[in-house]
């Protein structure tokens, strides 16, 4: 087997472990750190929001160590970072002890163990399956999605937020830590292996050839002056705001309206296995359609599941919304990556990618927070999710102007 395999194996571990609990698992704790330190369910969210907002500052550095450091060491060293971070968030005495360790501790390891480590790692070791493996990893996401928060469900009910997020801690630092020190690798040469896909009986000059990216190089002034970038940015980042919003409450709006803990659980582990499935869908779709028309499919998609979600409905309606949002949201994350390799080409990519994170961090940024205040406002969720709503009507009509027409 190919050692690049064992690659894709660790950026997904990482992902799995981290997004499964930076989006997924902590909706279960919002409602017992609530009740635990008494405070209002919009001071909850400061974490979160104050995570996203170091964000903005964190991306753009952690993309330059990327081409210039260790990427090994530098997604070793979120893991113990996240490990530790989840030990001492379970010592926590005050909501603000616990916000500034959820924005420092794990908003620095999301970072380090997210796409802009892994994708660029798996990248450099595939040339033939790049999309295959990049595409693998990222499932990691979606099954984190779907197994964490069952296990921070039954975990909190059985033993408490507090031991929860502890031991969850101590299996990061014994499992996924030492399998990113033992075995990632920067490169294939680190290996005395060529590049996938490479013919290792082809001359340097020939192998080089064979995998010259295409597209211009641009700079951050370029990209930043091009409008479509603009278009793209605000477009895909309110999607995140809504969908992030209405996510990070969900948990505690389905328990508010009389449902078991098990059954919350359950509508996230929908909405993260209608993820894996839109990731696999709107893959496959993306080298066939009109990539604006499957970025407005999962607009469609997220705007019905939040309006199903707005108006209280059963529990079968309430599933029935996880599934349109789950699918939005493995539906985006594909044709977003599509759209940038269209406009801007493959040479400027990562630049692209790493200029337009904090342009949707700073859009995600309200989502938690306002749909939390609205709520401890109004008592309930209802006027938010339809806020939520109009947003993504916004982000629809930003898409129109984009030409899929590469740079020159």
């Amino acid at each position: 087997m190919y050692y690049g395999w064992i690659i894709v194996a660790g950026a997904f571990l990482a992902q799995f472990f981290m997004t499964g609990f930076f989006t997924y698992g902590f909706p279960f704790m919002v409602v017992p750190v609530e009740a635990e330190f008494g405070v209002s369910r919009t001071e909850v969210m400061y974490g979160i929001t104050w995570s996203t907002g170091a964000g903005l500052l964190l991306a753009p550095l952690i993309g330059m160590l990327a081409d210039k450091w260790s990427i090994r060491w530098l997604m070793a060293i979120g893991a113990a970072i996240f490990g530790t971070g989840l030990i001492l968030l379970s010592y926590t005495q005050n909501i603000l002890q616990f916000s500034l360790l959820f924005a420092v501790f794990i908003c620095l390891a999301n970072n380090l163990l997210g796409p802009l480590t892994g994708s660029t790692v798996v990248a450099r070791w595939f040339s033939v399956s790049r999309g295959k493996a990049l595409g693998i990893a990222a499932v990691g996401t979606s099954v984190g999605g779907m197994i964490i928060p069952k296990l921070m469900g039954m975990g909190i009910t059985d033993l408490g937020w507090r031991e929860t997020v502890f031991y969850f801690g101590i299996t990061v630092l014994v499992l996924l830590l030492p399998f990113l020190l033992i075995l990632m690798r920067n490169s294939p040469a680190e290996k005395g292996l060529g590049v996938e896909g490479a013919d290792l009986n082809q001359s340097d000059e020939e192998i080089a050839a064979a995998n010259t990216i295409a597209g211009p190089e641009l700079s951050v002034k370029q990209i930043l002056t091009t409008p479509s970038f603009w278009f793209i940015g605000l477009t895909l980042g309110l999607l995140f705001m809504s969908q992030t919003g209405v996510l990070t409450n969900l948990t505690a709006y389905a328990t508010g309206l009389g449902l078991e803990t098990g059954q919350a659980a359950q509508l996230i582990f929908v909405i993260a296995g209608m993820g894996f499935v839109g990731k696999l869908l709107f893959g496959y779709a993306a080298d066939r359609i009109n990539l604006k028309l499957g970025l407005w499919t999962a607009i469609i998609l997220a705007g019905t599941g939040i309006s199903i979600l707005a108006s209280e409905p059963d529990y079968s309606m309430m599933l029935l919304a996880a599934f349109l949002m789950g699918l939005a949201t493995g539906g985006m994350l594909p044709v977003w990556g599509a759209i940038i390799a269209v406009v801007f080409g493959m040479k400027s990519y990562g630049r692209v990618m790493g200029t337009m994170m904090p342009v949707i961090a700073l859009s995600v940024m309200p989502g938690p927070i306002l749909a939390a205040y609205l709520f401890d406002q109004s008592g309930s969720y209802s006027n938010s999710f339809y806020l939520f709503v109009g947003v993504l009507c916004l982000s629809f009509v930003l898409l129109i102007p984009v030409k899929l027409s590469p740079q020159k």
